[in-house]
């Protein structure tokens, strides 16, 4: 009986062994696999991830492209005065935002009361406009610092917006009132700054530097239409106009941007959880170890792809192309952050598409004044060189005469449509106005 008893014991204590023996193995096999697997699936991200780098570099060169802009003392560096202008700027807010709008119209469509509220600002303000003004007598304009891109810390953009929006209320208003020199001033200044805020290249900065271009192509089309405007005033503004071309630097921007934003990855999502949560290990692990070079990966090639419709002018895009690019087809499916974490690189793209083609729309009004210095006349489109390509709609700038107006326009069909289409912000940035000579 004992011994039977002691049987039962000594197979029980065996069975209990293989049982724990085989646990041990099943979980050292479940341990290796998750092991293993998690090894090849980062070993794959980060292969992946240099696939896609490597293809970006090659196909945008983006750093490889940034010429570094010249160095120079800040009291030479016209950047430092524009930004220190903007800074000695004191007003209400009311009033900065009454300016602002203000500034993007033509003079001789302001009401008396915005004229007399327009003087008494730029007299309050009449310290911070003679250091906006002093920006624009420099040759260099970097916003720079040693290192290839400049940091958003070393920025003020509020500041230099608003300096450069209180140089287009100075140069409209000095225009309207016959100070020639003085609108030219301020307007040679705005062009300067959009030239150098445009090789800066961060896309906040790209796009004022877009919208500066915007301005003063504007400012200069009303100038051009304005039948007083003689021949030796017609080349200075042309010499205020912005050298550089949006779409150029908007290439090289957003490369850079995207390059140097998707080389941090998302280590922003560290932010998103509280490190006390009891799973929080597993988070970072399975967030970084497994899956953040394949996030990165994804985020870059598609940022890419935005990069490459980008090339084609915005009238070719379809209405939803930015959620076709970020939609459905996101893998996984938080890489939707991905998306916001950096501005629609295609409204910003059709921005600088807009700055470009305003600014070859005035170019060509003032080449045909300058053709014809004694008047236009009805046939004055005929002059014009070979149309090229504008580079928002794909199509040629087009010239033709209003008899019913007696003017002749400068317009770009399809323009309005085109920018509207991708550029949702409730403001002017989605307005095209065409340029208008008087015939005669």
């Amino acid at each position: 009986m004992a011994m039977a008893e002691g049987g039962r014991r000594s197979k029980a204590r065996d069975l209990a062994r293989k049982l724990i023996w085989w646990s041990v193995t099943a979980i050292g096999i479940l341990v290796s696999t998750a092991a293993l697997g998690s090894f090849a699936l980062h070993t794959y991200g980060a292969y992946r991830l240099e696939e896609v780098r490597s293809d970006f570099a090659e196909r945008w060169g983006h750093l490889t492209q940034v010429p570094l802009q010249p160095t120079a003392p800040d009291h030479e560096n016209g950047a430092r005065w524009l930004i220190a202008g903007g800074r000695a700027i004191l007003c209400s807010v009311e009033d900065r935002r009454f300016y602002g709008q203000l500034s993007n119209r033509p003079a001789s469509g302001w009401t008396d009361a915005e004229r007399s509220r327009a003087r008494w600002i730029l007299h309050e303000q009449q310290n911070a406009l003679e250091i906006l003004l002093r920006s624009g007598t420099f040759k260099t304009f970097n916003l720079g610092s040693d290192s290839i891109r400049a940091s958003y810390e070393n920025i003020d953009f509020s500041s230099t917006l608003m300096g450069l929006r209180l140089l287009m209320l100075e140069a409209r208003l000095a225009w309207s009132e016959g100070r020639t020199s003085d609108s030219l001033a301020a307007l040679d200044a705005v062009g300067r700054a959009a030239d150098g805020l445009l090789q800066t290249p961060i896309v906040m900065t790209s796009t004022i530097g877009s919208a500066a271009t915007r301005w003063t192509a504007r400012a200069a089309a009303d100038f051009v239409g304005d039948r007083r405007t003689d021949t030796e005033t017609l080349e200075q503004i042309l010499a205020a106009l912005p050298l550089e071309d949006p779409v150029h630097w908007g290439n090289i921007t957003l490369a850079v941007s995207v390059a140097e934003i998707a080389e941090e990855g998302l280590r922003y999502i560290d932010d998103a959880h509280d490190p006390s949560m009891g799973w929080s290990i597993p988070f970072w692990v399975s967030n970084h170890y497994l899956l953040d070079d394949l996030f990165v990966a994804e985020i870059l090639e598609r940022w890419g792809l935005q990069l490459e419709l980008g090339q084609e002018p915005a009238a070719r895009w379809s209405p939803g192309a930015g959620h076709e690019i970020w939609g459905e087809r996101s893998w996984p499916a938080g890489l939707a952050l991905g998306g916001t974490y950096t501005p629609n690189l295609l409204s910003v793209r059709a921005r600088e598409q807009a700055a470009s083609t305003e600014l070859q729309q005035v170019k060509l009004a003032i080449g045909l004044r300058l053709a014809s210095p004694d008047g236009l006349g009805p046939d004055a489109c005929a002059i014009l060189p070979e149309p090229v390509p504008t580079a928002l709609t794909g199509e040629p700038v087009a010239c033709r005469y209003d008899e019913a107006r007696g003017v002749i326009v400068i317009e770009t069909p399809g323009a309005v449509e085109a920018l509207g289409a991708h550029v949702s912000v409730e403001s002017q940035a989605a307005t095209f106005p065409p340029v208008e000579i008087p015939v005669g």
